[in-house]
């Protein structure tokens, strides 16, 4: 950190360095080359400097660059697209452009953000969901704005959101899963995916962890438990294999820790999802899904026989039980099993006899 008195040419700058940036502050002084005026003006640039020192260390000094803070909203949002940045901005940038991208960085506050959000939500084109993606895109530009010192304050701060449409998780049930293992697919990578899928629907892993997954990852006694850390989340989960998952995997052979259970699966650089595609259309299932359906099925089946919601969400690796609630919702079968466990209770005044209601044949 420091502040020091620079010339260019005649004239007197603040060289300011501190927090790992570098500005440059006009001091509005000039030097004329005779030695008495020089040296008052030298005496009220140290005066400067001096005020500077004292308020970067009070906190007041703000390092923003006011030069950049001037460029569009588009301008800035193409040099984030050019980085690779953004996720949907490229896409939100013909909105952007069309609302009003033309508007300076250090222009936008909240007022301006909500504005947009309500045009945003008008856009018949646009699902709720994409509107929201959109939305979060220009958010986005904007705290990077903040991040990178070109606006002073952060207006996204206070911002709701755009809620999105809850998703509706597709999960398998145990009649399409039957149906699956016994419906063949075809060729070696096409067999490993086979196995590889009903395997995690056994065991509730994304198919970054089954490409990651070594034999050592599987401790065998007392009884088979996969001990591993995920890719994603880097959480430690715990799950038990169950006697339908080890059949899937079990080849009754000594395996190195070292070696992957799904060899074939991690070296291939194929979209393994039209295997899959492929062999739902081959048994006859209508549902269009890919791996993560695998991870969904875990869940809901779990749930479904009474497995208690933070039990799955440790399996599944969840850091907040929110995100297991949603496999909750996902099945109507949970609801009917406790609508039948409630007791029956004669609610006609004892006008009409209660006849349970008959199983279909």
């Amino acid at each position: 950190m420091g502040v020091h008195i620079r010339k260019k040419g005649k004239m007197l700058y603040l060289d300011i360095y501190t927090g790992g940036q570098r500005s440059w502050r006009k001091l509005g002084l000039a030097l004329t080359g005779d030695k008495t005026t020089d040296k008052e003006t030298m005496r009220l640039a140290e005066i400067a400097r001096a005020k500077m020192m004292q308020r970067i260390f009070t906190g007041e000094y703000d390092l923003t660059d006011k030069i950049a803070g001037k460029q569009t909203l588009t301008a800035f949002a193409e040099k984030l697209i050019m980085q690779k940045k953004g996720g949907h901005l490229p896409k939100a940038l013909r909105y952007i452009k069309e609302y009003g991208g033309d508007i300076r960085l250090d222009a936008i506050n909240e007022g301006w953000l909500n504005k947009f959000r309500e045009w945003i939500l008008k856009q018949e084109a646009l699902k709720q969901i994409t509107a929201a993606h959109y939305f979060d895109a220009v958010c986005f530009v904007v705290r990077q704005a903040h991040k990178q010192r070109l606006i002073a304050h952060d207006p996204t701060i206070n911002i709701k959101r755009i809620k999105e449409p809850e998703p509706l998780k597709t999960f398998l049930t145990k009649e399409e899963l039957e149906k699956l293992a016994a419906t063949p697919l075809g060729g070696e990578l096409g067999a490993e995916v086979k196995k590889a899928f009903l395997f995690a629907c056994m065991v509730g892993l994304r198919i970054s962890d089954l490409q990651s997954l070594t034999w050592g990852d599987i401790q065998r006694t007392p009884d088979p438990i996969i001990l591993k850390r995920q890719q994603k989340t880097q959480a430690i989960v715990g799950i038990p294999i169950n006697a339908s998952a080890w059949a899937v995997i079990n080849d009754g052979k000594l395996h190195k820790a070292e070696e992957l259970v799904f060899p074939r699966l991690t070296a291939s650089k194929t979209d393994t999802t039209q295997y899959i595609r492929a062999w739902a259309a081959k048994a006859g299932i209508q549902k269009k899904f890919g791996w993560h359906c695998a991870r969904h099925t875990f869940a809901v089946l779990s749930l479904e026989k009474g497995t208690d919601i933070y039990t799955v969400s440790k399996m599944l690796g969840h850091t907040d039980l929110a995100t297991t609630q949603v496999y909750a919702k996902a099945t109507d079968g949970m609801k009917r099993e406790a609508v039948k466990r409630l007791e029956d209770i004669d609610l006609t005044g004892g006008t009409h006899e209660i006849i349970p209601m008959k199983k279909k044949a």
